[in-house]
């Protein structure tokens, strides 16, 4: 862990045990709230795990007043399907991918996933919480009657393949695994066949040759999924798509909340974030030379590629920017603070 990162931590811990402390536990009688969220990931993943903890965590702190039961994807509805389910209350909500509903939302394509853009986890959670891109988010979500508490990251993701693809011009000639978004139609427009699948069909679409390449997560979540068993070519460190995972809940029950709960629950989220982004990043690079010594050749790809592959994808955004004015607001933004950083021309 990065000193940044540790002082970060440690900040927002002190600050929430504080808060804490003053909470009462469960008066008798007193009914907890039960809410129901689905995530992204499947029951065996760390990152579920994760999650579970994170419940664990929020029940602990609000003295049991507010228990989450975590749900895997697909657990009780499809992968693409938990959105319409927590603006049905079906779910109470879902902790996911925003980019799976591009189809409904164009800026959930654009803050989902700005590909080829932010180099770490922290850089765009700077952007959400510093330049109003948690705003932004919340409003492409309120149309749906959800509201989004909070964001995070599994990191950068690495790109698994059969083939090695070292450069833009070697996806030509690809069937590529990707969701909705800008990530999967950058690559389109190096030369890829998309097919878009939940990722808990990714091992078996890659074992069966349906696809040659899978976009899913990091290095070792990609290991824990079991995709090197055969594929044996990974890009590290990762470099083209860093998707968030939003918290993203009914918004009559986020209102149904006391306030004490609410706040709670915001930083009982925020420490989950760091914890999570961290422990993935280390555990990135302890896999990346566990599966190196088991033959799988990490590719890592040049700075002339890196800033040929920005352009494509800029490309990309401007035809979502095109597609709403929440959108082009939000495409506009990343772009005024990716110049910032020095990580856009």
């Amino acid at each position: 862990m990065t000193y940044t990162r540790r002082k970060a931590l440690k900040a927002v811990t002190a600050s929430s045990a504080a808060l804490f402390a003053g909470m009462p536990a469960l008066v008798l009688g007193q009914a907890p709230i039960r809410w129901r969220v689905q995530t992204l990931w499947g029951a065996g993943e760390d990152t579920f795990k994760y999650f579970q903890e994170f419940c664990d965590k929020l029940k602990a702190n609000t003295g049991g007043r507010l228990e989450i039961q975590a749900f895997a994807a697909g657990a009780v509805v499809g992968a693409f399907e938990t959105l319409d389910a927590v603006g049905q209350n079906v779910l109470q909500g879902q902790s996911t991918y925003p980019g799976y509903w591009a189809g409904k939302e164009p800026a959930l394509a654009v803050i989902g996933d700005f590909a080829f853009g932010y180099r770490t986890p922290e850089q765009q959670n700077r952007w959400l919480y510093e330049k109003g891109g948690m705003q932004m988010l919340r409003q492409a979500y309120q149309r749906f009657g959800a509201y989004t508490v909070g964001a995070t990251w599994w990191g950068v993701e690495s790109l698994t393949s059969k083939r090695p693809i070292r450069k833009p011009d070697d996806f030509k000639g690809i069937k590529h695994r990707g969701a909705q978004g800008i990530a999967a139609e950058t690559i389109a427009k190096m030369g890829a066949s998309i097919v878009v699948l939940p990722g808990g069909e990714a091992y078996s679409a890659l074992e069966k040759g349906i696809v040659d390449s899978v976009d899913w997560s990091t290095i070792s979540v990609n290991a824990k999924v079991g995709f090197f068993e055969v594929a044996k070519y990974a890009t590290f460190p990762g470099f083209h798509s860093m998707p968030i995972q939003d918290f993203t809940v009914n918004a009559n029950a986020w209102k149904a909340l006391p306030d004490d709960v609410k706040q709670i629950v915001d930083r009982t989220w925020r420490e989950f974030s760091l914890t999570q982004v961290n422990r993935i990043a280390e555990n990135d690079k302890r896999v990346a030379e566990e599966v190196k010594k088991k033959g799988v050749e990490l590719v890592a790809w040049s700075d002339a590629d890196l800033t040929r592959a920005r352009q494509i994808a800029q490309t990309v955004v401007d035809e979502w920017a095109a597609k709403g004015t929440l959108a082009k607001q939000s495409a506009e933004s990343q772009r005024a603070f990716l110049r910032e950083l020095k990580l856009l021309a």
